[in-house]
């Protein structure tokens, strides 16, 4: 059998949107966006009325971290040793726990 070499990576997702983002990534930023969005503005009003708006900018900046870090570590890593995307691996790892049962040969 013949082999050839390819010059691209055929394992890596298309990046549908500008040529940076792909679809997946582009849904994880929307999702965290709006979450973010939905909190931040009331956040903001409350703490501004309270202790002023530099307090509230500290305080808004400190709660869209845990977001961020979560959307850049689904969104944005690969496991590198099975060459897949975090949020598939971790699928997969939950998962792995219903794939148990009792086999038997035949029937």
């Amino acid at each position: 059998m013949r082999r050839e070499k390819v010059p691209v990576d055929m394992s890596s997702e298309q990046k549908n949107l500008m040529g940076v983002l792909s679809t997946r990534q582009a849904i994880y930023l929307g999702v965290g966006v709006s979450i973010t969005y939905s909190y931040v503005q009331p956040l903001f009003s409350f703490v501004n009325i309270v202790a002023g708006w530099v307090a509230a900018l500290i305080i808004c900046i400190i709660s869209i971290l845990p977001i961020a870090f979560i959307v850049g570590f689904f969104g944005f890593t690969k496991v590198s040793k099975y060459n897949m995307n975090r949020d598939y691996f971790m699928l997969i790892k939950l998962q792995k726990h219903t794939q148990y049962g009792k086999w038997r040969k035949g029937v």
